[in-house]
């Protein structure tokens, strides 16, 4: 018996209360993750040595796919050092089945992609993603046909568009979401497939909109990190939080009778099974690999660069919604290191979620884990215009907590977000002198913004005075600045303004 408590839909239950049961039926299990970059647990959850256990409790008891819906390779302390390659050699020791890629595996570019996808062992789906000029992406396939027990299951995948937006493809293309899973789906059916399954790294509203164009019969997906089993009598969809703190369990009871015509009917009915993995022990050998890549962690990033004497807050809803004095270290760093009037990042960059009480001595790894992503500090030169209106779509998505989020140096806003988004900014004053639309002023921001990245298109008009090839890392930035200081204590001083 497996040690987990069966969650089953009314619908499913009533199904498989009134189905005869047949000689050929079939029960083929799916172990879904999704959004797993956290290599090891976090107090006494999660983690890839949890997630393997269960993997291998469901193989010892009947045909088992291990499917994981993407981002993984960042964000997280070890990937700013080896940009996931660490996450790969763990996924490839864990028997993975399929995964389709998430926004998060382009955080360092589509060449870090292309070398991490060639390095996996495990059959990466990519069925809306294509090279600029339309062939495949190297290393991956469109869609994924296995047979067993004598029923042939159709695998797609699909990756998330507001990566565009969101990380960094470069040149590799992706179509839209729905579009392509709809004729994919069709696809696979035409091609034989008795049992269709997505798998993607995509919004809810996505989901909620493949599941009802029955665009599969299991969709297992990530990108919002909620957790969730649903079935409305025609797909399942599935999500499994984050961090493998959870894992949902897909059991799949189906039928496939030969027809007097020598066509199939195929039926089925879901049992889910929603896995704490805080009730499961840690597999052996992956945490033992697990611990090979934290140990070689522990070296570089305990070391001590100083301390901060006032409270720090890196919270996903600080860094996203207002300012913070975290924010304006950063950028206070960035700006002092590329001699610009003003310093921009984005708080969705921000990314160790966490407080800081006063005294705490920083170390490289606590600027690393801030700052994960591998980003380089740019220098732009841009008008008064064009900066407001990074401004103006910095704040335009405050409502969603989105990750565009201005955290800013050299400048005080005044801004009213109950106005609509494009005229929420009120006044801007910069080195005590009012914003001058017709002037030029010198800009630091990360070279994702510089890039268009998080909506920051007005960025990319603007000339390169340090481009990124000769750019210097964010994080490298902070350390010097926190270093040289000894001692730092930024505050929250009204460099932002909400009236």
């Amino acid at each position: 018996m497996k040690p987990f408590v069966r969650i089953v839909t009314a619908t499913a239950l009533l199904s498989l209360l009134t189905a005869p049961v047949l000689a050929d039926q079939v029960t083929l299990t799916f172990v879904h993750t999704n959004d797993i970059d956290r290599m090891q647990e976090d107090d006494g959850r999660g983690g890839f040595a949890r997630l393997a256990t269960v993997v291998e409790q469901e193989h010892a008891e009947g045909p088992t796919f291990f499917v994981h819906s993407g981002d993984t390779i960042s964000p997280s302390l070890l990937a700013g050092l080896d940009k996931g390659a660490h996450i790969i050699d763990i996924l490839n020791n864990m028997d993975v089945d399929v995964m389709a890629p998430g926004n998060h595996e382009f955080d360092f570019g589509p060449e870090v992609f292309r070398q991490r996808i060639d390095e996996a062992n495990f059959t990466i789906l990519a069925s809306n993603l294509t090279e600029a000029d339309g062939s495949p992406v190297a290393n991956t396939v469109d869609t994924h046909i296995v047979e067993v027990e004598g029923i042939t299951v159709g695998f797609y995948g699909l990756t998330t568009e507001d990566t565009v937006t969101a990380s960094s493809p470069g040149d590799i293309a992706i179509a839209p979401a729905v579009e392509v899973g709809i004729a994919k789906a069709d696809e696979l059916r035409a091609a034989g497939a008795d049992f269709v399954v997505g798998v993607m790294h995509t919004p809810i509203d996505d989901d909620l909109a493949l599941a009802r164009a029955g665009a599969g019969d299991l969709i297992l997906s990530g990108h919002d990190e909620n957790l969730l089993a649903l079935y409305n009598g025609r797909t399942a969809l599935v999500e499994s939080e984050a961090q493998a703190n959870f894992v949902v369990v897909t059991d799949i009871a189906i039928t496939k009778e030969e027809e007097d015509d020598g066509s199939f009917d195929v039926s089925w009915h879901p049992a889910f099974t929603i896995v704490d993995t805080a009730n499961v022990e840690p597999d052996p050998e992956i945490a033992a690999l697990v611990k090979t890549y934290t140990d070689r962690l522990d070296e570089e990033l305990k070391v001590e660069i100083g301390s901060t004497e006032t409270p720090l807050d890196s919270r996903r809803a600080s860094v996203r919604t207002q300012e913070t004095a975290i924010g304006n270290l950063i950028t206070d760093a960035m700006r002092q290191a590329v001699d610009a009037d003003i310093a921009i990042t984005n708080g969705g960059g921000i990314r160790a979620d966490r407080e800081y009480e006063p005294g705490t001595k920083l170390t490289r790894g606590d600027v690393l884990a801030e700052l994960p992503f591998g980003n380089k500090t740019v220098k732009l030169e841009m008008t008064g215009a064009q900066i407001r209106a990074a401004l103006e779509n910095g704040f335009s998505g405050v409502e969603t907590v989105a990750g565009r989020f201005p955290q800013v140096s050299g400048l005080t806003i005044e801004t009213n977000y109950g106005r609509p988004a494009g005229e929420r900014v009120l006044s801007v004053m910069v080195d005590g002198a009012p914003l001058d639309d017709a002037a030029t002023y010198t800009v630091a921001t990360n070279d994702f913004l510089a890039n268009g990245g998080d909506g920051y298109a007005v960025f990319t008009e603007a000339p390169n005075l340090i481009n990124p090839v000769d750019a210097t890392l964010m994080a490298s930035q902070v350390i010097d600045y926190i270093a040289a200081a000894g001692t730092v204590s930024p505050t929250v001083e009204g460099r932002i303004n909400e009236l």
